[in-house]
């Protein structure tokens, strides 16, 4: 189920009175396994086949408050512990507890035999900050629980990989922090406990498999998505506020342009909340702001009707803007747990809703100009709105480009059609005024200007190739002349652009200490503005890359390009460091970085989900470290190549190129490169190339 599809969902719920969608992520499926009368449970393959998730949330854990690192021992004993029915310290259960923002789980379970050798991806939410041990191996840390307090990390369902060593029991232990929760008498903690926020740690388990491992993209693909529909909204509203400064008297653009921003913000609250990182706070202030941007959609909808179509805003719109104001600041208070005032809530959904039908309707009754485009609008939202539901439902099974058509509709159909509605009524007006002016102009005249105007194109055009024929040589220039010659390594790279000045980009750098440093980055979009970007990235690499950690240097090279106000433009990008057999590596928005170990001869996908740069301020990138050894070969990549489409606009795709290197992974670096370029070359025939394909290939040698 989609990042976007969770959103949408949650709008849905909203519009059709029902409790707004603000749980976890997945559907959780014990199938059955059981955990109940301190039995301990069984991981079955018939639980985990077809790519079912098992639910441990509501197993039998075993809890107790407090910290101490020898608890991960499975053969610590924990017949004194609490015993809680999930992996959760309920409001009831923080009073009666010695809770101070630190505590244990523990989980007993068994796994079948037929299973026992498989690898499995654990998706993890929680509230707070986690280490997750495995038979006392840690495989997992979300967030950095320090001495006193502690770094709140949502994995938000992103999937670790782990592999059980034998048949038989095993212990999942949890060291979990939260010290919001730990001051009982703060009002901070009353107010997150009293909205049905409280501790707690949550998690799947199911078959590692290509779905598990192509987490990150697909969320990244809703992501973008979602920020699609966030784009198209924030500029119809910054369209139509023009409008109303340029022409006050119009104030329904006014209204409009309110519409559509707050549209645009609870989608993006929306985006944050389902798979940002967030901790508990900035969290639930994210729940509030959506509540209080979802209220002001309506409100501004009501005024720019009442605005078009009777001139004043009217006692009703007072009376539920009230209500909204109502509901709005009961939603501040208590959350998720408003109990009986959601009411109020559910009927001002409902009156705004059927006040918005019963305007548009009148100005039909009575021949209003072009409200039979709102009433368009209107049913196109219902079709999208039904849509969802019946995908939700699962009454039947839409096909994927029907349910795509129907999340446009939910989102873009009513902000479309008003947006259309006030165009042609500008558009009528410049018409009116067009018939009152008499025709100056020849037809000699106008051929004249014709003539003059292709003499200026050409000319425009001449001067834009020569731009651009000089920014493609400038970026060229930017790569590096030769490649690093170090010992006991090899190294090929190939880049080839989309367009005369593309956005791809990598580099190279060696220490005094023989350290090297290898960025390969992707900015957004191509032409002269990603060059800028890529311009901005080389000056930086080349300040920055002595510079010991990989984590602190993205961050401080996106502080700079976030700084420079570029006005959208981002740079992904994949860092690595290697010295001594060592290698350090960190991921900003690039696919997963391959690595082929020769020694056991698979293949390992490194997958670092964060931001590029040059985005949101204060992101906290992760590094990973990694042990190499005589054969290994490490591919890095942007997303041109795994995202090629052929003549039949079917997508290469990530797996693809798994395949691929597990092929030539043998083979020399530029050999690699060489087979790569003539898969891409061959899947693509005579399409043109979309995005830009640059390949970076490092081999270990004895």
């Amino acid at each position: 189920m989609s990042l976007l599809l969770k959103i949408i969902q949650s709008l849905a719920d909203k519009l059709l009175i029902t409790t707004r969608f603000f749980g976890v992520l997945f559907i959780v499926c014990l199938s059955n396994i059981y955990a109940q009368n301190n039995e301990v449970f069984i991981l079955t393959a018939d639980a985990l086949q077809n790519g079912e998730s098992v639910g441990l949330s509501k197993a039998e854990w075993k809890y107790k408050s407090g910290d101490d690192l020898n608890w991960a021992n499975p053969q610590f004993d924990d017949s004194s512990w609490e015993i809680l029915g999930e992996s959760a310290i309920k409001p009831e259960f923080l009073e009666q507890s010695e809770w101070n923002g630190r505590g244990w789980f523990r989980l007993h379970f068994k796994v079948e035999e037929s299973i026992a050798d498989k690898y499995f991806a654990l998706a993890a939410y929680q509230t707070g900050a986690s280490e997750i041990y495995l038979d006392g191996k840690l495989i997992a840390k979300f967030g950095m629980i320090m001495e006193t307090d502690e770094f709140e990390f949502n994995p938000n369902g992103l999937p670790v990989l782990f592999r059980f060593d034998s048949v038989g029991e095993h212990l999942l232990a949890v060291r979990f922090s939260n010290s919001v929760f730990a001051d009982k008498n703060s009002g901070k903690m009353r107010w997150l406990t009293n909205g049905g926020i409280y501790p707690k740690f949550s998690a799947t388990v199911k078959l590692a498999d290509a779905s598990a491992t192509m987490l990150e993209y697909a969320n990244r693909a809703s992501m973008r998505m979602g920020f699609f529909f966030i784009g198209i909204l924030v500029g119809l509203a910054f369209l139509h506020f023009l409008l109303y400064i340029f022409y006050r008297a119009d104030r329904a653009n006014l209204f409009y342009s309110f519409y559509a921003l707050a549209l645009a913000v609870t989608i993006l609250c929306g985006n944050l909340i389902f798979a940002g990182h967030q901790g508990t706070m900035s969290n639930s202030v994210l729940r509030v702001i959506s509540a209080l941007m979802f209220a002001a959609m309506f409100v501004s909808l009501l005024a720019f009707l009442r605005i078009a179509f009777e001139a004043t805003l009217g006692r009703i719109f007072w009376i539920l803007g009230g209500m909204w104001l109502i509901a709005v600041t009961l939603n501040a208070i208590y959350l998720n747990n408003l109990g009986n005032f959601r009411i109020l809530s559910n009927i001002a959904i409902f009156l705004s809703f059927s006040y918005s039908i019963f305007l548009v309707a009148k100005a039909l009754r009575f021949k209003r100009d072009d409200a039979w485009i709102l009433l368009t609008g209107v049913q196109i939202f219902a079709v999208g709105m039904f849509s969802t539901l019946v995908n939700q439902l699962s009454l039947f099974d839409l096909p994927e480009w029907g349910f795509a058509l129907g999340e446009v509709a939910l989102i873009l159909a009513v902000p479309i059609a008003v947006s259309i509605f006030l165009a042609r009524s500008v558009a009528r007006t410049n018409r009116n005024l067009k018939t009152q002016l008499a025709q100056v102009e020849t037809l000699s005249a106008e051929k004249i200007e014709q003539e003059r105007r292709s003499a200026e194109l050409h000319a425009e055009n001449e001067r834009r190739a020569q731009e651009l024929e000089e920014a493609r040589q400038l970026q060229l220039s930017m790569l590096p002349k030769k490649l690093p010659n170090i010992a006991n390594i090899e190294i090929a790279a190939y880049m080839k652009p989309a367009t005369e000045v593309g956005g791809d980009y990598y580099d190279f750098h060696v220490g005094d200490d023989d350290t090297l440093t290898v960025a390969v980055g992707d900015a957004t979009g191509h032409g002269l503005k990603a060059g800028t970007v890529v311009t901005a990235t080389k000056s930086l690499f080349n300040s920055l890359a002595d510079a010991p950690d990989i984590p602190d240097t993205l961050n401080r090279m996106s502080r700079s390009l976030k700084a420079m106000n570029l006005r959208g433009l981002f740079m992904a990008m994949a860092m690595l460091k290697i010295k001594d057999g060592e290698m350090d590596l960190s991921i900003a928005g690039m696919p997963s970085v391959l690595i082929y170990h020769a020694e056991s001869q698979t293949i390992e996908e490194i997958a670092i989900r964060a931001m590029p740069l040059g985005g949101l301020s204060n992101l906290k990138y992760r590094q990973q470290n990694i042990r190499l050894f005589p054969g290994d070969v490490i591919l890095l990549m942007s997303d041109g190549f795994p995202e090629m489409f052929n003549e039949q606009n079917e997508m290469l795709e990530f797996e693809e190129a798994k395949r691929v290197f597990a092929q030539t992974a043998l083979n020399s670096p530029q050999e690699i490169i060489n087979r790569f370029v003539k898969v891409g070359e061959d899947w693509g025939g005579a399409r043109p190339q979309d995005d830009d394909v640059t390949f970076v290939v490092i081999k270990i040698r004895e």
